[in-house]
């Protein structure tokens, strides 16, 4: 298992590794017909990886042993997306797949009914600004994404981090936004960029430390 998931991080830093912007340049064929945020067709699909670490004590960064399969389906009012674990997963055992309506915009996805999802449950805007050029330069602290000033990023910018590391998730050149309006007393951010989502996390306030949980894509095979 530890082999998969090295080979699979190896394969999410070479796929991240775009230059000192939030906008792939190379081609895009799609040919294992992947999510992509500013094409989103029925049948495309990617798989997410669970991760759970603390802020402190740091260095505790581990896989659940959870995936998850994100899935573009045709519904009868439209597109949505379909989350369900795979078999033998952790979480497999009684869950059932859900689905939200996904609806493709001019430059932003709409997401109005994300409440079951995984990956998007904690985002209180619903609307995800796909094409939107980022307005900030942020840097990763010891447990948030930060501004410059060190202060941890909330707020409706969408900001530009290069490079985002948790564990051995190492990305670079990638949009951030954050949990919109502040939902529960958590910090939240989704890293993406205007084709893929990569990084889904929380973080939830503790006594004397920061849970982290998280979804990180990995490449279709």
């Amino acid at each position: 298992m530890k082999t998969f998931l090295t080979l699979c991080t190896a394969l999410l830093i070479l796929a991240s590794c775009t230059n000192d912007d939030d906008q792939p340049t190379s081609p895009d064929t799609n040919a294992k017909n992947e999510i992509r945020l500013n094409d989103l067709r029925a049948g495309q699909s990617n798989r997410f990886l669970a991760f759970h670490t603390s802020c402190f004590p740091s260095g505790s960064f581990q896989y659940t042993g959870d995936t998850l399969i994100a899935e573009i389906i045709a519904s009868e009012v439209g597109l949505a997306i379909r989350e369900s674990y795979t078999p033998g997963s952790i979480n497999y055992t009684g869950s059932q797949p859900v689905s939200y309506p996904v609806v493709p915009k001019e430059g932003f996805l709409l997401l109005p009914e994300r409440s079951l999802s995984q990956l998007f449950f904690f985002f209180g805007n619903d609307t995800l600004p796909v094409e939107k050029a980022h307005t900030i330069t942020l840097q990763q602290g010891d447990c948030y994404v930060e501004y410059q000033s060190g202060e941890a990023f909330i707020g409706e910018e969408v900001g530009f981090i290069s490079p985002f590391e948790y564990g051995d998730i190492q990305l670079f050149g990638k949009r951030v936004v954050s949990c919109v309006p502040p939902f529960m007393g958590l910090d939240a951010y989704l890293v993406y960029d205007s084709r893929q989502l990569f990084v889904s996390m929380t973080i939830w306030p503790g006594f004397d430390l920061q849970s982290v949980n998280g979804y990180v894509m990995i490449p279709n095979e």
